[in-house]
């Protein structure tokens, strides 16, 4: 049985650190806004139903008219993001939620800002979602990796074949991200697989790739151009 596949992509951040005078949502990648070029990228996959997009408050303005003029399929809503990525994905939650959002329903929750979207990873996140109730996407990380716990000496070196660096998408059968979420909203945390720990629940691994990468500072939009040409070749 098909349960809805829900997409929530989260645009709330500021882009601090593009020193850039509007929010990251607006920077322009390869000649397009970085939220269409994301929001096109998630629409043509075919693993997924509903997009709700979640915008930095004060845009969303901004965001309904670049997306209305955009014509995008799939996208039901814009919703405003809160102060924190935590924040903006609990509240989404809670619109789903009101909306009458059945608790089997499987909810993607994807970083807006990391625009190289894989339609495989995309399916298989929904799969593993629907088989364990959570998965995550994660790259295997390939340098060495070290702890140091005061910063100036190593405190030990870990093994890297068991390390992974945390991305998204991170998929969830839509009753346990949302107790997760409401029961540790006061815990700081910086993804929403980690929540889902916290609750006790087995969360799968779905295996990424290192060019699922998060347009953070200005030298992200050269990769993303290059990943761009790879994957049209």
């Amino acid at each position: 049985m098909h349960h809805r596949h829900i997409c929530v992509a989260l645009f709330g951040g500021k882009g601090e650190r593009f020193h850039a005078p509007f929010p990251k949502q607006f920077i322009d990648l390869d000649g397009e806004p970085m939220i269409l070029v994301t929001l096109k990228a998630l629409s043509l996959c075919g693993a997924i139903d509903d997009i709700y997009v979640v915008s930095e408050v004060n845009s969303i303005e901004q965001v309904y008219n670049l997306l209305q003029d955009a014509g995008i399929p799939k996208i039901k809503d814009i919703l405003p993001g809160g102060k924190t990525r935590q924040s903006s994905s609990l509240s989404a939650l809670e619109h789903l939620k009101k909306t009458g959002v059945k608790d089997d329903a499987i909810v993607m929750i994807v970083d807006g800002d990391r625009p190289c979207i894989d339609e495989s990873i995309i399916a298989r996140s929904y799969d593993a979602a629907e088989k364990n109730g959570a998965a995550v996407v994660a790259a295997p990380v390939t340098d060495s990796i070290l702890l140091s716990k005061d910063g100036k000496r190593v405190s030990e070196y870990i093994d890297r074949s068991t390390v992974y660096a945390v991305q998204t998408p991170q998929t969830f059968r839509f009753s346990i991200i949302y107790e997760a979420a409401k029961r540790f909203q006061s815990q700081l945390v910086t993804d929403d697989a980690s929540l889902v720990k916290l609750l006790g629940k087995p969360v799968a691994l779905v295996v990424g790739k290192k060019d699922n990468i998060k347009i953070t500072v200005p030298e992200d939009i050269e990769a993303y151009i290059s990943w761009k040409k790879r994957t049209k070749a």
